[in-house]
């Protein structure tokens, strides 16, 4: 009797480290949803009539954009005990809100600043793909554990139609289009573990993405990570 309680102790054991070598597996995958708001930004830009669409005039665009949407799963290595990488995929979805285009030539006298807010489209869709790096602190309190990190990478971007008006009645069109560009962010966010594997991960994102316009954004969101 006492051989077969040492045995089965012993295979208790041997399955018990077997699940805690599991459990700090250095793979992780993760889902994350939440927040986009992009900064109104000023940039240049070049106007026509639509009865002359071939002379063009420059002037400086002022647009406002409302919060949108973001997803993201990532697929990440623990090389040390505190620093990880991964690699990310995202996906974020707003619109423009308003739009107050200025023209640097007379014959545009509607193009004055004034304030001319979305009717229809204006839609933005981007699809990008990161690499990360990220340092873990250690747990504070045995509840959760801060973290920073930094990522870089590259976005395709789309941006269809809009149809915007003033208070007035005056209708302007804004521009479709799609673009590649790079972009680089940073992030820092808590960790709290939920079981052995996994964790409930809030962070906040500031996302800088360079091209012509060299917008700006910043992302709160919620994910779940799973180590294995």
């Amino acid at each position: 009797m006492r051989l077969g309680l040492g045995v089965a102790a012993a295979v208790a054991a041997l399955v018990g480290s077997g699940v805690a070598a599991r459990a700090e597996g250095p793979f992780y995958v993760s889902g994350s949803v939440g927040g986009y708001f992009r900064q109104s930004d000023d940039t240049m830009d070049e106007f026509h009539h639509s009865a002359t669409p071939t002379i063009n005039v420059p002037g400086t665009d002022k647009r406002g954009f409302d919060p949108g949407v973001i997803g993201n799963v990532a697929i990440g290595y623990r090389l040390i005990s505190h620093v990880r990488v991964e690699a990310e995929f995202g996906y974020f979805s707003y619109t423009g809100s308003t739009l107050n285009p200025t023209a640097f030539a007379s014959g545009y006298p509607e193009l004055n600043g004034q304030t001319f807010r979305r009717t229809s489209g204006d839609r933005f869709s981007r699809y990008t793909g990161t690499a990360n790096a990220f340092y873990d602190f250690s747990p504070i309190a045995g509840l959760f554990a801060p973290y920073v990190g930094a990522g870089v990478g590259a976005s395709r971007d789309h941006q269809s139609v809009g149809t915007l008006r003033s208070s007035d009645g005056t209708s302007f069109q804004s521009s479709g289009g799609s673009s590649t560009q790079g972009l680089a962010m940073v992030e820092g966010g808590l960790s709290f573990p939920i079981t052995r594997n996994l964790s409930l991960v809030p962070a906040y994102r500031y996302v800088h993405f360079f091209a012509g316009n060299e917008d700006v954004a910043h992302v709160v969101k919620v994910g779940l990570r799973y180590s294995f």
